[in-house]
């Protein structure tokens, strides 16, 4: 019998630009790290880390005070299926209640049915909405 995967999952800040860049695909940019309206939480396997939930906390004109907007979260493929994701998630989400927001968002496509998944399973409310991108121009 396999034991459970012990993880604990912590918001980052400035000093945890190491873990950022090691969960980056690309060049990340680190300075968001200082930016309390970024919520930045990573899970570890021991010092490893596996996983994270990125967003922000957007003030708004009307309503309350702030809204929540999950920007990405990833977990390593080896970690899959042992709600990771679902207990980052949440604790983003509790950040920006504990925060004002009494609300959030975030998008994924339409046929990704893990994220649906996930989102539903937190309560998350599916909606119908158009994107519009503005490419780089020039």
């Amino acid at each position: 019998m396999t034991e459970p995967l012990q993880t604990t999952i912590r918001r980052l800040g400035p000093g945890d630009e190491d873990v950022v860049r090691q969960l980056a695909e690309a060049t990340p940019q680190t300075a968001l790290l200082a930016d309390d309206s970024t919520i930045f939480l990573a899970a570890f396997a021991g010092d490893e880390p596996i996983g994270f939930v990125f967003g922000y906390d957007l003030p708004r004109r009307h309503g309350a005070p702030s809204i929540l907007f999950v920007y990405e979260i990833d977990v390593e493929p080896a970690y899959h299926r042992r709600g990771i994701a679902k207990r980052l998630l949440g604790e983003f989400l509790g950040i920006g209640r504990a925060r004002g927001a009494v609300e959030g968002f975030v998008l994924t496509e339409p046929d990704n049915v893990a994220a649906n998944a996930l989102y539903a399973s937190l309560g998350g409310v599916r909606s119908d909405v158009v994107m519009w991108e503005f490419p780089k121009t020039g």
